[in-house]
């Protein structure tokens, strides 16, 4: 992995951490954040010793939203350039939507705007319960467009009209009650939260989980039979299913 100056890259095991890293402005994204994010999913998606992707932010807030000067800035640039900064948004929710590893978001603090869209992506979600969410965006005078896909797709049309209509801020307890959060706990919790998840995905085959994530993208037009055929033929499937049989763990839970 390069070298990252906005986020950390940490790799424990199988197991990888990315973390947003400006916590003096509560992990604020700005254009370099977003690149470096952008860079670090795809660097995991093709990396096969990375099992799963744990994304949190430092300090007090996991993200409190877009760099608000550079949104700015942005604005008062040439059509052209204004909309290849929002193209540069929106790679980075694709980036990790598109992971090919199963992505836990560990989220505490504060999750506006544009870190409420990174929730959105994440495969798995657990906060604090504390936690403040907000689709804040029409509070700035501007909407929730790059995210709005994404945030449909977790929460449905109703909510995400409703709450980006308002601009409300809520805990982690009705981030959960609409789909938003998978777990939402007292922060004392969210550690051990967090690593019972990781744990839970490390049983499941690795090219199960990817095969996984595409099919959910692309359900509608998937040939699910042959899918399923294509799977149980394949090296990781008949693995599995003998182990099961055998009465014992598979072998991608020794790697």
């Amino acid at each position: 992995m390069a070298d990252f100056k906005n986020i950390q890259f940490r790799l424990d095991g199988n197991s990888a951490r990315v973390t947003l890293n400006r916590p003096d402005v509560r992990n604020a994204l700005n254009t370099y954040m977003m690149r470096e994010i952008t860079e670090v999913f795809k660097e995991a998606s093709s990396d096969d010793s990375i099992r799963v992707v744990i994304l949190d932010g430092a300090g007090s807030s996991f993200c409190a939203g877009a760099d608000l000067q550079s949104m700015k800035d942005a604005g008062q640039q040439s059509f052209e350039e204004n909309k290849a900064d929002a193209e540069l948004l929106e790679a980075m929710y694709v980036s990790v939507n598109e992971c090919t590893k199963p992505v836990i978001g560990k989220i505490h603090g504060h999750a506006f705007g544009g870190g409420f869209g990174l929730a959105t992506v994440c495969d798995i979600v657990a906060s604090e319960s504390s936690t403040l969410f907000s689709l804040s965006e029409v509070l700035l005078g501007i909407i929730p467009s790059v995210i709005g896909p994404f945030t449909v797709d977790k929460i449905g049309m109703s909510h995400f009209r409703a709450l980006g209509i308002s601009g409300e801020r809520f805990d982690g307890a009705f981030a959960e009650k609409i789909g938003l959060v998978h777990f939402s706990v007292p922060a004392e919790e969210l550690d051990e939260m967090t690593d019972g998840i990781v744990k839970q995905l490390l049983k499941a085959g690795p090219k199960a989980i990817a095969s996984f994530k595409v099919y959910c993208r692309n359900m509608n037009s998937v040939d699910a039979a042959g899918l399923i055929a294509e799977l149980r033929s394949s090296e990781e499937g008949q693995e599995g299913l003998s182990a099961f049989l055998e009465k014992r763990k598979p072998n991608w839970m020794d790697s």
